[in-house]
């Protein structure tokens, strides 16, 4: 099965659906480790219990819900014993992400075209430097969240996006908001399974940032030629200037 253009479909099809990606930062929290993320996004308890709960939730749910999983061996091996069931949808981590390969680049941007070409409502939450992808993607609300520990607020962002979410309507749904994310979508899926939800991660960081959040991206001049049919007319206007400076000392602080 190719995911991304299973994705595609299901954009295009209206058919409910999420991704998620499950990183090393997710298994040191969900195995109680102590200190926090590359992006300084603490570990704690009660967001390892939340993960895990998650990841169960979603291996349940059968249908179009596909999770992305860290490469290495004990990872994989530590989520798939917690697992109710045998069948886990396991996708590539790299579904959303473009990286150094270039793998499966024009299907992925097929992808990225059918979530911006789509009328459903699409909502985004993210960092507050990620605001270019609004024209990039054509989301109708951002949702900015701290560039971390947000998830000691968990309840206020929750109710953000629910003041959002048209009762009987389908919506596109995306994250970049790191280990909470994962929870937010489980709490959204079990409140409104109807919606498509994708956890986009780090995919568009340096693009709308010009900063290099990873180490394994593609250069931006790179990503603005992969992008380029999907590039707004404005996107070099000078309003987005403070974009790229607060991004030097907020993105990709492990890189320094």
């Amino acid at each position: 099965m190719n995911i991304v253009t299973t994705l595609t479909n299901c954009i295009q099809n209206k058919i409910p659906c999420s991704f998620q990606k499950y990183g090393d930062g997710e298994y040191f929290c969900a195995i109680n480790h102590k200190g926090s993320n590359c992006d300084n996004d603490n570990y704690s308890e009660k967001k390892a219990d939340e993960l895990v709960n998650s990841f169960k939730y979603i291996t349940n749910l059968g249908g179009k819900h596909f999770l992305g999983m860290w490469h290495h061996a004990n990872v994989v091996a530590f989520w798939s014993q917690l697992a109710n069931c045998n069948n886990i949808q396991w996708a590539d981590y790299h579904t959303f992400l473009i990286n150094r390969k270039n793998s499966n680049v024009s299907e992925k941007i097929l992808l990225y075209k059918a979530i911006k070409q789509s009328a459903l409502k699409k909502i985004y939450i993210s960092n507050p430097l990620m605001g270019k992808a609004s024209g990039l993607l054509n989301i109708d609300k951002m949702i900015c969240v701290p560039f971390n520990n947000w998830f000691d607020e968990f309840d206020t962002t929750f109710k953000k996006i629910e003041e959002e979410i048209e009762l009987g309507q389908q919506h596109i749904i995306m994250t970049s908001a790191g280990m909470g994310a994962k929870i937010l979508i489980y709490e959204l899926l079990k409140k409104y399974p109807n919606n498509l939800y994708f956890d986009l991660g780090s995919a568009l960081d340096q693009l709308c940032t010009k900063k290099k959040s990873r180490g394994w991206e593609p250069s931006y001049e790179q990503q603005l030629q992969i992008f380029k049919d999907l590039i707004p007319s404005d996107w070099n206007d000078g309003k987005y200037d403070y974009i790229y400076n607060e991004a030097q000392t907020k993105l990709g602080i492990h890189l320094r």
